[in-house]
């Protein structure tokens, strides 16, 4: 994003400055709760997230200059403790974890990971169900021949940058042992929290919190609701080859082993690769 030095008087809230700046970010991977995370952490009345909650800044979406990132989050007030930007591609795109540090060093990051094969064919269901196809050819392909072409074009590689809807780009956002290094390689791990999508699917009785609870209550000092929680309905999973998911696991198997490593957490066991 352009405009550096307006960004770093801060966001002007009320008519007032407020030295305060975008201090909390939410980096996916997409379909992984972050939707969810986003509305339980906004209803807290301690987090301030805009409208549409994915503003895409940081060079995804070029237009949007520095000055017009600021302007998303002018409703922010002093009651908030946190002006929260949650864009889960933020997760895959290796540019954005330095942007965000030059932005401001100060930030708090939260990623959200899922089992990685299901996580691209959730993206995949729900791109098909709510995507117009003409704006990518991957989009017509049954999920066979889609896992087949994203396959295809990784091994090509490069992949064309910012191609949304293509089966490769889906994938990366499952590399998740390298897309997390270079956000632990910006910033303390302090101030890092990895929350784990099926640990919310976990039943937990009322007397005792679940692991999302305790992590956000250490991490942000503010207590959620999962009662907010909205995305509860489960993705009908397409049928694909054994073959195949055999191959996408194989492939995100050495990421999986990464990630593990970097939050201290036996992430192979828990999805079994």
């Amino acid at each position: 994003m352009s405009d550096q030095n307006t960004a770093r008087q801060g966001l002007r809230t009320r008519g007032i400055q407020d030295a305060r700046r975008v201090n909390l970010f939410g980096v996916g991977a997409p379909r992984t709760a972050t939707t969810s995370l986003a509305k339980m952490l906004a209803a807290t009345g301690q987090v301030f997230v805009p409208d549409g909650k994915e503003v895409n800044g940081f060079g995804i979406t070029p237009e949007l200059t520095q000055t017009l990132y600021d302007l998303r989050f002018a409703g922010a007030r002093g009651q908030h403790r946190y002006i929260a930007d949650f864009s889960p591609v933020y997760l895959s795109d290796a540019q954005v974890p330095s942007s965000i540090r030059s932005y401001n060093p100060d930030a708090m990051i939260i990623a959200t990971l899922r089992e990685p094969v299901a996580r691209v064919l959730s993206q995949y269901t729900h791109m098909r169900q709510t995507k117009d196809p003409s704006l990518d050819i991957d989009l017509r392909l049954d999920v066979n021949a889609y896992i087949r072409k994203g396959l295809s074009d990784l091994r090509a590689g490069p992949l064309e940058p910012y191609r949304w809807y293509s089966a490769a780009l889906n994938m990366t956002h499952s590399f998740y042992g390298r897309n997390l290094e270079r956000y632990f390689g910006c910033f303390p791990r302090k101030r890092i929290l990895v929350l784990v999508y099926e640990d919310l699917l976990q039943p937990r009785g009322f007397w005792r919190r679940g692991r999302w609870e305790r992590g956000l209550r250490s991490f942000l000092g503010v207590a959620i609701d999962r009662r907010v929680w909205e995305n509860q309905v489960a993705d009908e999973p397409p049928t694909v080859e054994p073959e195949l998911i055999a191959e996408l696991r194989a492939l995100f198997a050495p990421d999986v082993k990464i990630a593990g490593r970097l939050i201290g957490r036996d992430l192979s066991a828990l999805w079994g690769y």
